[in-house]
């Protein structure tokens, strides 16, 4: 599905405040953004939708085939995705949580100086282990047996392959350049995932194989804005990916920030590339400090379950 949602500007921005970084690298830049637990409530509903919608496309697969026009999906033990995403584990929701920021971030806040970006969905619908954990998950409520969703064993891999795409256009709606994001969320900072984001980033080659699923995800839709979508994807795809400027992004969302030395504003670097970051392309950081990252997957995954 083509996503629409945004949210108001005013209550995002004090809810994530940007922290002051020193830019002096000519191709890489680092963006900071610290939480004010306190200036949430005016933006949560509107969070709480965006969120909801980056996973509806999710759910549209889940409940492919499932579907009675006649009888809709009211009764949760009939529906497939009654539980989604709500009773799978903490550690796959925090992973949502970070892909959805990147997506809103580029959207809200730009990247690479430009405010023109276009995420046209997310790609939560290729988790397939967990949807094959989700079958299983609501067979255990169906039959009145516990699920603990936050135990060890509930834990599942995540996805492989790009976390989020993003896209500007020309006047003529052709796509001029391709962002691929790669999305880390952590509790605690942890150095050796922040090396393998980057090392990840820097093995993508210049078509990000995250273009053949929008591609697919998009076919299913038969509103105009998608196949627009699939058309310009398409043409992307046939032309070898020589029209499109390749673009690079880390978005690192972590529930605590630096506090020695005092003068430390981030966990990533903040005056030159990762060393493990070795492609010869820009390469924009964005880092999500958290008071409450725990309360924050809460509202947004588990106090709807939709």
């Amino acid at each position: 599905m083509i996503r629409f949602r945004r949210v108001a500007l005013s209550p995002l921005n004090a809810w994530l405040v940007a922290k002051p970084v020193t830019r002096s690298h000519r191709k890489y830049e680092l963006r900071v953004w610290r939480e004010v637990n306190d200036n949430f409530a005016a933006l949560r509903d509107e969070l709480i939708d965006y969120a909801q919608e980056a996973l509806d496309d999710a759910r549209v697969r889940i409940r492919k085939g499932f579907e009675d026009k006649l009888s809709p999906f009211s009764d949760p033990v009939d529906d497939p995705a009654a539980h989604y995403p709500a009773m799978l584990n903490r550690i796959t929701l925090q992973g949502y949580l970070g892909e959805t920021l990147a997506g809103l971030a580029v959207e809200h806040f730009g990247a690479f100086g430009k405010t023109d970006w276009h995420v046209p969905a997310f790609l939560f619908r290729f988790h397939d282990q967990e949807f094959q954990h989700l079958d299983l998950i609501n067979e255990r409520i169906l039959m009145g047996e516990p699920h603990d969703r936050d135990a060890e064993k509930e834990k599942r891999p995540g996805r492989t392959g790009d976390d989020a795409l993003a896209f500007r256009l020309d006047a003529q709606g052709k796509i001029t350049h391709v962002l691929a994001l790669e999305a880390k969320c952590l509790a605690k900072s942890n150095t050796e995932t922040i090396s393998e984001a980057h090392s990840k980033l820097a093995a993508g080659t210049q078509r990000p194989s995250g273009i053949r699923e929008l591609i697919t995800l998009l076919s299913d839709y038969e509103a105009d804005a998608a196949q627009e979508w699939v058309a310009r994807l398409l043409e992307l795809y046939r032309d070898g990916f020589r029209t499109a400027k390749r673009r690079d992004s880390l978005a690192y969302t972590v529930g605590h920030w630096p506090v020695r030395p005092a003068s430390r504003v981030s966990w990533l670097p903040s005056d030159a590339p990762h060393t493990s970051y070795t492609a010869d392309r820009r390469l924009e950081a964005m880092e999500f400090q958290l008071e409450d990252l725990k309360g924050l997957v809460d509202t947004l995954y588990r106090g709807r379950d939709v």
